[in-house]
């Protein structure tokens, strides 16, 4: 794969992971707390740190087990259409009306996180990675990125910048909160407090909203990939 559609991809991918409800909450509660411009760097630090040890993992890992990754492949086109499936039915299932009741088990939230962003930094750190990996579009879209590093075969440097770009852009929407604290955060709370605000009400039309399109992009890939395999076969 050319590297310039590479860096499309996988820019597409880094922005999907970074709009991540969990993680962008308990950034902005963090903003919004003691400490904040530590609490809220260091956490987003372990996040980028996280997302690259994944990548990474994930990409040695694939060339340790011979999975072929190139466009059309058998291993890249059945991680794209089950990828596809697991996060059209998560799309599905978060937007899906909720029964009665429903509302008052997810009530606070928001609440939660707010005591999570007050524990101490040798405990909140480690909750990066774990938030990371514990949503699943992300671990789809980190192997989908994985895949893609992997299937270029580029060299070992431009795997490793690659792997960086793509970490970058998965932290963006951590890091751009934070950059507008350092200008000027009494210009800024009032628009935190809102996005805080928005995440708790829309959390699930917003995550079911992203896992579908995300659902059809992957099995646009996994069709596409599919046509060229029978081709090749």
């Amino acid at each position: 794969m050319p590297l310039a559609r590479t860096l499309t991809e996988l820019a597409a991918i880094g922005f999907a992971v970074a709009l991540s409800p969990l993680d962008i909450a308990l950034v902005l509660l963090l903003l919004l707390g003691t400490a904040p411009r530590l609490r809220s760097t260091l956490f987003t630090l372990a996040w980028f740190l996280s997302v690259a040890t994944a990548l990474g993992l994930l990409v040695t890992v694939g060339r340790s087990l011979t999975l072929s990754m190139e466009q059309g492949g058998v291993h890249q086109v059945g991680l794209d259409l089950f990828a596809a499936g697991a996060l059209l039915a998560l799309g599905i299932r978060e937007l899906d009306p909720k029964p009665e009741g429903y509302e008052d088990l997810q009530e606070g939230w928001i609440h939660k996180l707010e005591r999570v962003g007050q524990l101490p930094l040798l405990v909140l750190l480690p909750l990066a990675p774990a938030t990371l990996l514990l949503s699943p579009d992300n671990l789809f879209l980190l192997a989908k990125g994985a895949s893609l590093v992997q299937g270029g075969r580029h060299d070992a440097t431009t795997e490793v910048l690659l792997i960086l770009f793509l970490s970058l852009l998965a932290s963006l929407t951590l890091l751009a909160p934070i950059v507008l604290v350092l200008i000027g955060r009494q210009q800024v709370q009032p628009l935190l407090e809102r996005g805080k605000h928005l995440l708790e009400e829309r959390s699930s039309l917003i995550l079911g909203g992203l896992s579908l399109a995300l659902a059809a992009y992957l099995g646009w890939q996994g069709w596409t990939g599919l046509g060229q395999f029978q081709v090749l076969s």
